[in-house]
């Protein structure tokens, strides 16, 4: 985090949340992880940071003194009641279907009694396949490792179409890589002496159908996350839709749940309202639709817009209080509404 946007959130914490959530009247809360652990997590250790079992639970502790948990039937249920959100409230969730949340989030949430949606990728269920951004992450911590063999190194800079063979370009270059030119990975792994199909039999990193399954039975809301986590900027926007209604299909076949839900993968900023229009017309019926653009609306309530409550070095307090004040700045200056073509 930049220093700038760091201060910001220090200079908001000066505030008393209440009076900041008292000011805003901001609708129902959508915090965002992806998983919580205690443990190094290799394939995710050079993609992004995430928050320990401890600070995890303050920061629960911290939502829960001004706002009550609510479930994704809450949500849609008030909603088509009255239109209106749940006063106070938050819906916590959770992106890409790790492990972890079998093994240490679901204990935490059941014991403090709050639940979650659950959004799966289904092509990562029983550990089918490697997420290739985890991919990313296991050949850069093997490309750290090995920084002295300078042979590798440059095959590497070579595969990557560079000439420079410096650790951080490689890292530049892998982390540049999307689902357009994935393969590239496989063919760098295999050079690397890397097996992904050993690492998910022996990690597995994902859930089973076995674990979703007692979970969704626990009452967490299993939700879809698309087929396997493309970048839909990359995409037509035929298969878009399809990445969506069919993890949205297999959510429904598998786990029948009351509320079908889809949060979109990476980012929803360029899928366009004619695929978000198709996609709400299509079979199943999808209830809520989630993307990521900080709290904001948008007209009609077609989409809710979460924010991501995964930084280490953010406490809620701070993360909080920043958020209610940059929704209240949005909403005196206009800005508070996601604009879309």
């Amino acid at each position: 985090m930049n220093p700038l946007k760091r201060s910001y959130y220090y200079l908001s914490s000066i505030f008393p949340t209440r009076l900041l959530a008292g000011i805003t009247q901001p609708p129902t809360l959508l915090p965002y992880h992806h998983l919580v652990s205690d443990q190094q997590v290799l394939h995710l250790k050079h993609l992004y940071t995430f928050k320990n079992t401890r600070q995890f639970t303050e920061d629960l502790d911290y939502l829960l003194k001004y706002f009550k948990p609510i479930s994704g039937q809450d949500l849609l249920h008030s909603l088509q009641k009255d239109g209106k959100y749940p006063k106070r409230s938050f819906l916590i969730s959770f992106d890409d279907g790790f492990r972890e949340l079998y093994d240490v989030v679901a204990p935490i949430l059941i014991r403090k009694g709050i639940p979650a949606l659950f959004f799966i990728n289904p092509a990562f269920v029983d550990n089918r396949i490697l997420f290739y951004r985890c991919k990313i992450s296991l050949v850069i911590e093997e490309l750290e490792r090995r920084n002295s063999d300078k042979p590798l190194l440059r095959r590497t800079a070579e595969l990557l179409g560079s000439s420079d063979t410096s650790i951080l370009n490689l890292k530049t270059k892998l982390k540049a890589i999307t689902n357009v030119n994935q393969h590239l990975l496989d063919t760098i792994g295999e050079d690397l002496g890397l097996s992904f199909e050993t690492y998910l039999k022996t990690v597995r990193p994902f859930l089973s159908l076995s674990q979703l399954s007692e979970l969704a039975d626990k009452g967490f809301t299993i939700g879809a996350h698309s087929w396997d986590h493309p970048y839909y900027k990359s995409l037509p926007e035929s298969e878009q839709i399809s990445q969506t209604m069919e993890s949205c299909r297999f959510v429904k076949e598998q786990f029948h749940p009351d509320l079908l839900s889809f949060s979109f993968p990476h980012s929803d900023r360029e899928v366009h309202y004619q695929v978000l229009n198709r996609i709400l017309a299509a079979e199943p019926k999808i209830d809520l639709l989630f993307g990521i653009q900080n709290q904001k609306s948008e007209p009609g309530r077609k989409i809710l817009h979460r924010f991501n409550a995964e930084r280490p070095e953010m406490p809620m307090l701070y993360q909080l209080n920043g958020l209610l004040l940059y929704m209240w700045m949005c909403r005196i200056t206009g800005l508070n509404k996601v604009k879309r073509n």
